[in-house]
């Protein structure tokens, strides 16, 4: 990869839940890593009003989270952040999605919703005995 070789890093993620089955988002895990992705903001569709997928059923808490963890499995080095949509699908179990596989998260609002503030992440983090 060119951006590679001038010693850039490369940061590509995605959106899951969006009508994908698990296999596709296993073969979107390892086109990442097959890329040499050293970052993956990972999303999850928060199905909003006013967007072509607002009807759009939102992921159980479980399916993101074995996502999470089978991401982390395929790419055991990368750094995997929370995007959007963790609050709305992993609900009061945004923390064990950071003792499953993700090592960062986007905190605060998001481009078009509202996210759980600097000081509620902060807090879950802390809960968790780990550091920032």
């Amino acid at each position: 990869m060119a951006v590679k070789k001038v010693g850039m890093e490369v940061c590509s993620g995605g959106i899951i839940g969006m009508g994908e089955t698990f296999a596709q988002r296993v073969e979107f895990a390892f086109a990442l890593r097959d890329l040499g992705v050293d970052s993956i903001p990972l999303n999850v569709l928060n199905p909003i009003p006013g967007i072509p997928l607002e009807s759009k059923k939102p992921l159980s808490p479980l399916e993101v989270l074995k996502t999470i963890g089978m991401f982390r499995f395929v790419l055991p080095k990368t750094n995997i952040r929370f995007a959007g949509g963790r609050e709305v699908n992993l609900r009061s179990l945004q923390a064990l999605g950071l003792v499953s596989g993700i090592n960062g998260m986007l905190t605060g609002n998001y481009l078009t919703t509202k996210g759980q503030g600097i000081s509620e992440d902060l807090a879950m983090i802390e809960d968790l005995g780990l550091k920032y």
